[in-house]
């Protein structure tokens, strides 16, 4: 994002910021200001993401080569599985997150397939031109920062937005102290803060698009022309609710360059938000002190 600095207002830069995203807006405002404002772009970096997010990448990976580079489905599963074993050494050490890894690693080879056969109902193979990750951004009127994102898959005449979903442990553990791991069925409606995401692909593409989860057990496809969910006045509304979110951020931030003072006079800390599941202790507490 270096070559858009120069466009980004001066109090967004001195913030270390020069722009947002569709999953920075939809992170609370307490851990969006804390890992974004307070934090830097290395800690982000160095953050460990859960073994269910390194699933998330390893399986694109396989359905990239099924649509991109004509591999066959077994191709493309294949190169998931060898990409995320790469995966393991991460959570050496970390009892809970190896044996999710373990449980990831089994179920990989069918939520591609799952993945793949949403592909092939969209005739994926018979489009000439297939990007993935492409960079496309929005301006808000009167918000001074761009906003980012990467679209999963394109076409020439449609994006994708692609989301998977894993098995997670459930029950009380039993006398050997091991868990079962339910598993997991696509939604019968889309979350929403992934509709928010389809509104601003929409709005920068300027095509139609389709929400796709896989799951090992099922897929399921929303789209944007005939899904209640994803109807233009519900993705209008998610677009204004982007401005809104992005217009009180650059407020804090016009206010004050001091984030230590932003934090205790504007912001209300809620650490059971979903945004913090992730967090060790030890990051815990270091979020409590920055708030209080």
């Amino acid at each position: 994002m270096n070559d858009i600095k120069i466009f980004a207002a001066d109090y967004w830069l001195r913030h270390g910021l020069d722009h947002l995203s569709p999953t920075q807006l939809n992170k609370s405002l307490d851990n969006w200001f804390f890992e974004y404002v307070y934090k830097d772009q290395q800690w982000r970096r160095n953050k460990k993401p859960s073994s269910k997010m390194f699933a998330g990448i390893s399986a694109q990976i396989g359905w990239d080569n099924y649509a991109l580079f004509d591999k066959s489905k077994d191709e493309s599963i294949d190169i998931a599985v060898e990409d995320y074993k790469k995966y393991k050494s991460q959570f050496i050490g970390d009892e809970k997150e190896m044996k999710q890894f373990e449980i990831n690693l089994e179920d990989i080879p069918a939520v591609v397939k799952n993945y793949i056969q949403a592909l092939d109902d969209l005739e994926i193979k018979k489009f000439a031109t297939i990007n993935s990750e492409r960079n496309v951004d929005k301006w808000f009127d009167g918000i001074e920062v761009p906003i980012t994102g990467k679209t999963d898959m394109e076409t020439e005449t449609f994006f994708i937005e692609a989301k998977t979903k894993w098995k997670r442990k459930s029950g009380k553990a039993r006398k050997d102290g091991t868990f079962n791991y339910a598993n997991i069925a696509a939604p019968t409606k889309p979350d929403p803060n992934h509709v928010k995401q389809i509104s601003f692909y929409q709005e920068a593409t300027k095509k139609p698009g389709y929400l796709i989860y896989a799951t090992p057990s099922n897929y399921i496809i929303f789209n944007t022309k005939e899904s209640e969910e994803l109807a233009p006045h519900i993705l209008e509304s998610c677009l204004n609710n982007y401005k809104k979110t992005a217009l009180v951020r650059q407020n804090l931030l016009k206010f004050s360059e001091d984030p230590k003072e932003i934090a205790k006079n504007f912001i209300e800390l809620d650490t059971t938000n979903i945004n913090y599941y992730s967090y060790t202790d030890e990051e815990l507490k270091e979020v409590r002190q920055f708030y209080e």
